[in-house]
């Protein structure tokens, strides 16, 4: 007989973290539809291996980083979420116990859960416990989308795909960058984020925790756990000029074992479809050219730069 010790604890959400969904942890009809336009829960990754598979997000709060690119035509682009990593002002503290009910009733044909951010390694004793509760209970196939700085060993037994995005330059912040933006952010992270957010050997471990462990489902007949332990990774690079594909190579491809060119993710940078624009078709011959996969992003093809979808 196996038994689940349930700790009550919280973790800092976005506002509206849990999403999109129509009903409340008891099951009770929200009073606002989801920002999808949907009168039903759920909506597709957008990104990377699983584009375009039915899921369910948990975006947490708060980032360790501060990206920032420059566009050639002058464009300043922060994070595409930036209310959960450079302006993390609205937040909400939530029981993981009532994560877990609110997914439960609001997941009737959804299996795939991501959990993103914002950085969600920056609340490890929270996160394990999300990611363990969410697999014991709910039996989901979880995404953690994390930018491959903290490694957390506990973490890695519940998780089924981590989609890395490590940092180039390009995305570091300057003075000069900050100068054009209409709302200032804190240049306290600038130094933190140029010195951290390449870190190999963190995502080495990433990498080798798919290499010989297999997700929580010990209860399941053998041909099931077979189809549900392997993991798998991605190492999702936001292109904003064509000699990223260099400092790809040189930075982290050579310092890195066990990657496939199939694990090797090349998107557009570009928060809107306008932005995307400019640099679709660039980051589609970069990947072609070297092998790699291109990814789309579907939410923007599909919504543009809505929340919560």
């Amino acid at each position: 007989m196996s038994f689940i010790i349930t700790v009550l604890m919280k973790i800092t959400l976005v506002k509206s973290g849990v999403f999109p969904i129509t009903k409340d942890k008891s099951g009770e009809p929200l009073s606002e539809s989801p920002e999808t336009g949907y009168d039903f829960p759920g909506t597709l990754q957008g990104e990377g291996k699983l584009a375009g598979i039915p899921v369910l997000f948990i975006r947490t709060s708060g980032c360790n980083l501060r990206c920032m690119w420059e566009t050639e035509s002058g464009e300043i682009i922060i994070c595409d979420t930036p209310y959960s990593s450079c302006y993390p002002e609205e937040t909400e503290d939530w029981e993981i116990e009532d994560i877990i009910d609110t997914i439960k009733v609001n997941s009737q044909f959804i299996k795939h859960i991501v959990i993103s951010g914002g950085e969600p390694t920056t609340q490890p004793i929270a996160l394990v416990q999300l990611a363990r509760q969410l697999k014991q209970k709910l039996r989901f196939h979880i995404t953690i989308e994390t930018n491959g700085v903290i490694f957390i060993p506990e973490l890695a037994y519940w998780i089924d795909l981590f989609s890395i995005s490590p940092k180039l330059s390009s995305s570091e912040p300057t003075a000069q960058k900050v100068k054009k933006l209409k709302k200032p952010i804190d240049q306290s992270y600038f130094r933190d984020h140029k010195k951290f957010r390449r870190n190999i050997d963190s995502i080495q471990k990433y990498i080798n925790s798919c290499m010989d462990m297999g997700s929580y489902y010990a209860d399941k007949p053998d041909s099931v756990q077979r189809r549900l332990q392997y993991k798998d990774f991605q190492l999702k690079f936001v292109i904003s000029r064509p000699s990223d594909v260099e400092e790809i190579r040189k930075d982290f491809l050579d310092h890195l074992t066990f990657v496939e060119p199939e694990d090797i993710i090349l998107m557009p940078l570009g928060g809107t479809r306008k932005l995307l624009s400019n640099t679709f078709f660039m980051t589609a011959e970069l990947a072609v050219k070297n092998g790699w996969r291109f990814t789309p992003r579907l939410h923007i093809d599909l919504f543009n730069d809505k929340p919560g979808v």
